[in-house]
């Protein structure tokens, strides 16, 4: 057996339901939890029901290695400006609701983004905020020089998905944040679609915030997810949500007139999900441990497999843009004859295969344990139906 392959059966062996026969491609919507990650979750519930119960000390350690090890991830040398959140959407609405706003404020959007990057900042409108929706290429795409030319004197914020969740585009951030800060603009990105697919540097793209959940391409738990911000955000945002810990002694309990802390510590405002950071921490340790560049390189070649086998079907429309800097770990796809999707994806579960149908398309989402015969499986039974 070559090395690749061994690599590949001890990537599977951390996930149970490929024993089964389960075939899983649907990532860009909720990952399976590895071993190790469930092995996390069993102690830490294991402990608070028959064990100390209280273990703050504990909890506290893994809380702060957790912080340290998303830091690490999306290359910022600041952990102290990572702040747990439960979701994509509660993390850019603590950026849209600490913000003062003013009548007449542009945010530059795109119509490609899913509602969490978009009903956050549309709330916004009550105070004359001015929503700009940028279309798309034909090939689904948008460009920095297209953001460039929409920017006027009342432009504010610019918000884009790393990679958008119908079509798979990933956007060039790095070009993006190099025009934002050239015009003096916030960056905001959701990265829920790409972290664990696709490199995210919030240094070298000058991203002010990144916001996202971790049950998707990070393999977490759901309801843990994490908001990064920048030091130019942290000067302009206010405590707009607050809670017993957003002050500097918490424990002060009756001295309710304390300063706050600052912004990238008050949002986490009370109660962490101890039990999501734990998954969280263990997951990351894996990414760590295989190699994030192995884990992104195994995803590419994957949908690279997927693409080239599409383009063999004549009644095949692919959505996803083909060049593989414009893509990360999703292929959309139509087929010419296919009534329904949704119902094609629901009968593919009798036979333990789960795919996705997303407005009106199919969508396929690899993550790096899955194989080439796996996607030749789902394909065979997709051009036979």
């Amino acid at each position: 057996m070559i090395e690749n392959e061994k690599n590949k059966d001890s990537y599977r062996a951390q996930f149970p339901h490929t024993e089964n026969g389960h075939i899983y491609l649907n990532h860009a919507a909720i990952s399976p939890l590895s071993r190790k990650v469930t092995t996390a979750l069993r102690d830490y519930l294991d402990n608070r029901s028959f064990g100390s119960v209280e273990d703050f000390e504990t909890w506290m350690q893994t809380v702060d290695e957790t912080r340290n090890l998303i830091a690490r991830f999306i290359h910022t040398n600041h952990p102290e400006r990572v702040t747990f959140m439960g979701n994509t959407s509660d993390a850019i609405s603590a950026v849209a609701e600490g913000l003062s706003w003013n009548d007449g404020d542009e945010i530059i959007l795109n119509s490609m983004e899913f509602p969490s990057n978009v009903q956050p900042f549309r709330i916004l409108e009550r105070f004359g905020v001015k929503l700009i929706y940028l279309i798309p290429d034909d090939e689904g795409r948008i460009f920095p020089e297209q953001i460039k030319k929409a920017i006027t004197e009342k432009t504010r914020l610019v918000s884009i998905s790393a990679v958008q969740y119908l079509n798979g585009f990933r956007a060039d951030l790095k070009s993006i944040g190099e025009i934002c800060n050239q015009y003096n603009l916030l960056f905001v990105v959701d990265g829920i679609q790409g972290l664990g697919a696709a490199d995210i540097d919030v240094t070298t793209c000058r991203i002010d915030a990144l916001a996202t959940g971790a049950h998707k391409w990070l393999m977490a738990p759901m309801g843990i997810g994490f908001l990064y911000i920048s030091e130019k955000l942290m000067k302009q945002l206010s405590p707009a949500k607050t809670g017993w810990l957003s002050v500097e002694v918490p424990w002060d309990l009756t001295n309710f007139d304390q300063p706050w802390l600052p912004v990238s510590k008050h949002l986490e405002t009370g109660t962490l999900n101890i039990s999501g950071i734990f998954g969280l921490n263990v997951s990351l340790k894996n990414f760590f441990d295989i190699g994030t560049d192995t884990v992104q390189n195994e995803i590419g070649k994957l949908v690279d497999f997927t693409i080239e086998r599409l383009q063999d079907e004549p009644s095949v429309k692919i959505i996803t843009p083909m060049q593989p800097q414009d893509r990360a770990g999703i292929i959309t796809f139509s087929v010419n004859g296919m009534d329904s999707p949704d119902d094609f994806v629901n009968s593919l579960k009798s036979n333990g295969i789960t795919i996705s149908a997303r407005e009106g398309y199919i969508r396929i989402s690899p993550h790096y344990y899955n194989t080439t015969d796996e996607i030749e499986t789902v394909l065979n039974l997709i051009f036979s139906s």
